[in-house]
């Protein structure tokens, strides 16, 4: 069930960011491992160079596609089919968009909920001060997170996210974010 809402999902976005105004840049879809997180923020960075984006813009990309990936790296919950995901860059107008998602324990997906809920109430000068106190606070997960990846990324796009939790079964959810990074 877990694959067919993933690929599912990932076959939809693809269709979504193709056509006049839009343009996919880097798509995967499979499992994750480390390779693949160089992979994809290599082939992302050079791709972004290669269309023209400005350099701040490529690395707020960047930036965030790190916290992401490392996010489904730590944190996947699919232990019999490995860490199953999709990413999505793309195009959009004059924005781009950075789309990951993959499958997590139903206590970690509330447990982000709950957290971006608190990250989106707040503007830019409570999202730093928010930093700095998560970074010297000393807490961190049994997977090593202290949850600075997520403010990372509403810092980088400026609080201009959507995340969406779909229930798979009793244990699991996918977890989908979406991150709006504008080019001006």
């Amino acid at each position: 069930m877990e694959i067919t809402v993933l690929e599912n999902r990932y076959s939809d976005l693809l269709n979504r960011y193709t056509g006049p105004g839009k343009k996919i840049i880097v798509s995967f879809h499979g499992e994750m491992d480390q390779d693949r997180v160089s992979m994809l923020s290599y082939t992302a960075e050079h791709q972004m160079e290669m269309l023209g984006a400005r350099r701040g813009t490529i690395k707020k990309i960047f930036n965030i596609l790190i916290e992401l990936l490392q996010n489904v790296l730590l944190h996947s919950a699919s232990p019999e089919m490995g860490k199953p995901f999709y990413f999505v860059l793309a195009e959009n107008l004059e924005d781009y968009v950075a789309i990951c998602a993959n499958v997590v324990s139903n206590e970690a997906a509330k447990k982000i909920q709950e957290t971006l809920d608190d990250i989106k109430k707040m503007n830019e000068r409570q999202l730093k001060n928010h930093y700095l106190e998560v970074l010297s606070n000393d807490h961190y997960s049994s997977k090593g997170g202290a949850g600075l990846g997520l403010i990372t990324v509403a810092l980088k796009c400026n609080n201009n996210f959507t995340f969406n939790c779909i229930p798979l079964d009793d244990k699991v959810s996918l977890f989908e974010m979406t991150s709006i990074i504008s080019d001006k």
